[in-house]
């Protein structure tokens, strides 16, 4: 069995990366925008500036209108595999369109349409199924077929989109609201994902061009290299990252929500509860561009288990730190801990390239992404009722310290360029 040619050497031969020109930047621009404007910010970074008017409106408790997102993402687990075997079947565009319109329509159904909790919850399970290919599965899948020599940079470059939405969308949604009556504003947010990403990915995202064929001795073509998702998933290495994954989620994801009412209850006014929120938010921008970078020159794994053990460090020291604690410790708290979510959002795509090749890239990511959204569905509420049952929040940050140690634990059993790397390079 002769080795099958790497279509990622063979791209890299064309040397193009590194030109201006590149058509690889523009696909990348139109990733930073899209995931800019995707459910992470677009959602969860406003739904709870409009959570009040939803309560006004209703009478709906907090926890009622917040169990919503939940919803959202239990769609979002139990498709992302699907979306992800569409994707390399049938290819982005053909994907990533008519889940930008749902997208956009999910927001004025909430605002005229969810008159019961039961519609609400309908309306929000029906919109995590129809928008997943919005988020980062999509993007991903275009860059690394455009990349190879800088595809960790273009990767963290592409998900620090999230981290500037989640910067901008807070204040967008909230000069709505002050311009228009919350209905209006809600829907709003409709016309700017028509305006903003649709418009700019439909002109500028295309798939990388069809590297040359590859024939066996007898002439006939070969698939793309790289394992099949049926072989991934039998992998040690698959099981080792879905865990690390998950565990991670638990912990980064549990703190977003939190990180603001961590500095409230140590007496810190609202205005530097916000500070502390935006210094997570601007380290996670710094993260997923460090990460991508770093990974360009180093393992991934490494990379990932330094990032995660500075994250595991902040959640130490959120445990650890006195009630007096003031702005400058919580924004430091806050700066370690973003760090390693920055990098969670790199390491998935990241992993996939490096062990498993392209042939089924968007499926195996989608299991992958399914393991996050498992754990961002847990960690909110957990760090909420842990919070509740303990009267603080150090309980629950010792919970994440161990969370994250386990997640490094699970990386460091990864070869760093081991079986399924071979399998993906050399399957015939």
């Amino acid at each position: 069995m002769s080795p099958m040619p790497d279509h990622d050497r063979v791209r890299s031969e064309r040397g193009a990366e590194t030109r201006a020109a590149y058509p690889g930047w523009k696909v990348l621009a139109a990733a930073v925008v899209g995931l800019a404007f995707s459910p992470g910010p677009m959602i969860f970074g406003t739904f709870g500036l409009f959570a009040p008017h939803f309560a006004a409106e209703h009478g709906w408790s907090r926890g009622a209108i917040m169990l919503a997102l939940t919803c959202f993402n239990v769609a979002g687990v139990l498709v992302s595999p699907l979306t992800g075997a569409l994707l390399d079947r049938h290819g982005v565009r053909r994907l990533l369109f008519p889940a930008m319109v749902a997208l956009a329509l999910g927001f004025p159904a909430l605002a005229w349409l969810a008159g019961s909790l039961t519609a609400f919850y309908a309306i929000a399970f029906a919109w995590g199924a129809t928008t997943v290919a919005t988020q980062s599965i999509s993007y991903s899948k275009l860059i690394t077929g455009w990349f190879v020599q800088h595809r960790g940079l273009a990767i963290g470059i592409a998900a620090a989109g999230l981290g500037v939405g989640y910067v901008v969308m807070p204040l967008v949604a909230g000069a709505l609201l002050a311009g228009y009556e919350w209905r209006v504003a809600l829907s709003l947010l409709a016309v700017l994902v028509i305006v903003v990403p649709f418009a700019c990915n439909l002109a500028l995202a295309r798939p990388a061009p069809d590297m040359p064929a590859r024939l066996d001795t007898a002439g006939t073509i070969l698939a793309v290299p790289g394992l099949t998702l049926a072989e991934a998933r039998r992998t040690r290495e698959f099981a080792l990252m879905a865990a690390a994954i998950l565990l991670a989620s638990v912990a980064l994801t549990g703190i977003v929500p939190h990180i603001a009412l961590l500095a409230l209850d140590r007496g810190l006014s609202t205005g530097q509860a916000a500070a502390v929120a935006s210094a997570y938010g601007l380290s996670t921008i710094a993260g997923r561009v460090l990460v991508g970078w770093l990974a360009d020159h180093f393992p991934v794994p490494r990379v990932a288990i330094a990032f995660f053990a500075c994250s595991a460090a902040g959640f130490v020291l959120a445990a650890t730190v006195g009630a007096s604690a003031g702005l400058p410790m919580l924004v430091l708290v806050a700066l370690t801990i973003g760090l390693g979510f920055g990098a969670e959002s790199d390491v998935i795509a990241l992993f996939i390239s490096r062990y498993f090749g392209q042939r089924a890239f968007a499926a195996i990511y989608g299991y992958l992404l399914a393991a996050f959204l498992v754990g961002s569905s847990i960690g909110p509420a957990l760090f909420g009722f842990v919070r509740d049952a303990s009267g603080g929040y150090s309980a629950v940050m010792t919970i994440a310290t161990a969370l994250m140690a386990a997640a490094c634990l699970a990386l460091a059993l990864l070869p760093v360029g081991g079986r399924a790397t071979d399998l993906a390079r050399h399957r015939a």
